[in-house]
């Protein structure tokens, strides 16, 4: 089972706070201590002192349509003392112009400078130290249930603070994207807007929440936004070819490639070395399952951008596709190497693997992928694949309950199971599993030349010759001999 790279998942360290520092040492040492070690401990803010810090740094942005009508509200953050300021590129998406303002003052803004359709980021620049900034938090320390705090601009009600905690570190690989979840209440307006820890630094900026849950807010982490390229997007009105590309990534959500691919292919004529196009434009063709064409987008991709792991991965896939593991292992190891904490390369590395036979050294991958993502099925499941061909086929009938549990709907994980429970001569067990896959996936043509094994082997000939006729009927030719051998 192969699967396109999305995203990576968070591991998180717990920093732990000194107390009672040198309680009984004299007022002399402590003096010392004071003035020689004033970072050696962290201070909480309360939210007062928390608003009084940042709330300057928190803009309102109001955007236009193309008949000047305002008809979207968000809220920014000043970043730096540069006059970066970020906001939610869903803000723009479908205007014509952005206008910022700080209580009752209209703020020019000079330049688009970033852009990232993907995680939703857009940084505008306005004048050098036109506002403080806010200070920039470390993601990695963060735990859920700590103390956060948003500023923003709800309903257009400025500078607006609420006070939560993170409920949750998400990450969806479907729409490649990481969240930050918590329980701070943000609504219509507040897109954008600051999300602090305790010491009043940055963590993250509001994205959206949930309408049909009670209180499921979710942020982007700032070291995404960290990560955005900084250029120019204003002259000649250059932002607005962006729209170009945000087509093609809302068409491939939605699973028109066609349209996605042309999309691409017009932005990439006019940003020629945009690594994210290429990036895009292979995962459509991939989709395609155009995968030469896929391996040279992403041969481009990684040319613009050599440090972007994903490119890598998503090229090893296509190699895998192209029957050539050993290549894709290559661009594994190369993922891995850049970020190992890629749960995707090593389940994707343990399939190579096992393509070639190293069993053993798939299992291995497969573990560092179920360690870095316990709910992990297809990880569960291709471990047990490899278990299955190591006559291991009790631990690989455990990983397929595991993969089940995860995913009830998961035909293979059933067909799979069946055919280890009929190598432990359990072919009535197996039988169900057969029928549960069939259930799922009326045409697994596997599970009906396996099934028709198991009845065969318990006498059933007659049931036996109907499920190789419908495998047959599917389009299996190995069907047909079954048949010619073992039915009159």
């Amino acid at each position: 089972m192969r699967k396109i790279y999305r995203a990576a998942n968070y591991r998180f360290v717990i920093r732990k706070v000194f107390q009672n520092l040198f309680f009984r040492l004299n007022i002399c040492l402590l003096y010392f201590l004071f003035i020689y070690c004033p970072n050696s401990y962290s201070q909480s803010l309360s939210a007062e002192k928390i608003y009084e810090k940042v709330s300057k740094a928190v803009v309102i942005i109001h955007a236009y349509d193309y008949n000047d009508s305002l008809t979207k509200q968000g809220s920014g953050v000043v970043l730096n003392d540069k006059g970066y300021v970020v906001t939610n590129y869903h803000v723009l998406s479908g205007c014509e112009r952005l206008e910022i303002l700080h209580g009752k003052e209209i703020i020019p803004y000079v330049d688009i400078i970033g852009i990232d359709v993907e995680k939703d980021i857009l940084i505008l620049k306005i004048k050098e130290k036109k506002f403080p900034a806010v200070k920039i938090g470390d993601t990695k320390t963060l735990k859920i249930g700590q103390r956060i705090y948003a500023i923003g601009s709800p309903m257009g009600l400025e500078n607006t603070i609420s006070e939560g905690i993170i409920s949750g570190l998400r990450s969806y690989e479907e729409i490649n994207r990481n969240f930050i979840q918590i329980t701070a209440s943000i609504s219509h307006g507040s897109s954008g807007g600051a999300v602090l820890n305790d010491k009043g630094e940055l963590i993250g900026i509001s994205t959206l929440t949930v309408k049909e849950g009670k209180n499921i807010n979710f942020a982007i982490p700032i070291d995404e936004i960290l990560t955005v390229e900084i250029s120019s997007y204003k002259k000649n009105d250059e932002y607005k070819d962006f729209k170009l590309f945000e087509k093609g990534f809302n068409a491939r959500k939605r699973g028109d490639n066609d349209e996605a691919l042309k999309y691409f292919s017009l932005f990439i004529e006019k940003y020629p070395n945009a690594s994210k196009a290429y990036f895009n434009r292979g995962n459509t063709r991939s989709d395609l399952e155009d995968y030469r064409g896929a391996i040279q987008d992403y041969n481009k991709a990684i040319e613009f951008s050599p440090n972007l792991a994903e490119s890598f991965i998503n090229r090893g896939i296509a190699k895998y596709m192209l029957e050539d593991p050993k290549g894709a292992i290559q661009d594994y190891n190369k993922g891995i190497e850049l970020n190992p904490n890629l749960t995707e390369a090593y389940d994707n590395r343990g399939l190579a693997k096992a393509k070639l036979d190293d069993l053993r050294g798939a299992i291995q991958d497969f573990n560092r992928a179920i360690l870095l993502n316990p709910n992990h099925t297809g990880a569960y499941n291709n471990r047990g694949l490899a278990k299955a061909k190591l006559e291991d086929f009790r631990g690989a009938i455990q990983d397929y309950n595991k993969a089940i549990e995860l995913n009830p709907n998961l035909a293979e994980a059933y067909n799979n199971r069946g055919t280890a429970k009929g190598k432990i001569e359990d072919d009535r067990g197996a039988i169900q599993d057969f029928n549960k896959a069939i259930l799922l996936n009326p045409n697994h043509v596997g599970a009906y030349i396996n099934r028709g094994l198991a009845k065969y082997l318990l006498g059933d000939e007659t049931g036996a010759c109907l499920d190789w006729s419908k495998a047959g009927e599917l389009g299996s030719s190995g069907a047909y001999e079954l048949i010619k051998k073992y039915c009159n």
